[in-house]
């Protein structure tokens, strides 16, 4: 009995090291993937940005010029060069935040920055770049001052969560940004009036490359919710969504100070 003890325990230490062993390779074959993944995408960032950024800069040109003498709905076309420049840019920036993220290697680095003022140039952001001049309404609540946050993480969390709300929403719909300082958390939030998430998509909505299914022809990657979820976990805040289909959806940002 006792040399079968022996064996038995001697037998079951042995299938725990193929276990461990399995588990240091699935391991490091992922680490490997995402090192892979995140080399393959920087390099596309890379070649993609440059003939990006010379098609949004002659646009851009093309329309100072022309603005004063030809006639606001022939430039039309040149508006959709724009817009369509401009979606592919924040396709490529949402990949390479998500392929980093999911490496570990999305850069972290908080400092003091000024909350009311970020979200003005944010705002004054989008009326530049916005082609359905959406009217954003920004509402503050409570005394604002200065915040320990990743200025671009939380760029990209408000950018998404506004231009989503504009993608979804009827032309001439009311969009609102709140920010509400409290004392231990700021809070930040995007309502719309737009098409509403079914209650039953609600918790696969950060999954990426996932859509809605009453999006019907609207264009999206279903990738901004994955990256905003990304960049709030990282400030070890938390995301909340509360929606109603044909009514507007409202998501609640909380980041702990």
């Amino acid at each position: 009995m006792v040399v079968s003890s022996l064996c038995f325990i001697l037998y079951r230490q042995w299938v725990k090291h193929d276990e461990v062993e399995a588990l240091e390779r699935t391991l490091t074959q992922e680490k490997e993937l995402n090192e892979l993944k995140l080399r393959l995408f920087s390099m596309i960032s890379h070649e993609f940005r440059t003939p990006l950024s010379v098609i949004l800069l002659s646009s851009q040109l093309l329309k100072e010029i022309l603005q004063e003498s030809v006639d606001e709905n022939k430039l039309k076309n040149l508006y959709r060069i724009q817009s369509s420049a401009k979606l592919m840019n924040q396709l490529i920036t949402d990949l390479l935040t998500l392929t980093r993220a999911e490496a570990g290697k999305l850069d972290f680095n908080p400092q003091l920055i000024n909350l009311e003022t970020f979200c003005l140039n944010l705002l004054e952001d989008f009326q530049l770049f916005d082609t359905k001049q959406t009217v954003i309404h920004f509402i503050k609540y409570g005394r604002c001052y200065r915040a320990n946050m990743d200025e671009k993480l939380l760029y990209s969390i408000l950018s998404n969560l506004l231009l989503n709300a504009i993608k979804y929403s009827p032309q001439g719909g009311n969009i609102y940004l709140f920010l509400k300082c409290e004392v231990e958390a700021t809070i930040f939030q995007v309502k719309d009036e737009g098409i509403g998430i079914p209650q039953h998509e609600q918790q696969k909505i950060y999954e990426p490359f996932y859509r809605g299914q009453n999006v019907e022809n609207i264009v999206g990657t279903g990738l901004g919710l994955a990256v905003v979820k990304k960049c709030v976990e990282l400030h070890q805040g938390e995301i909340f969504v509360e929606s109603e289909v044909g009514v507007g959806t409202t998501f609640t940002v909380k980041i702990p100070h």
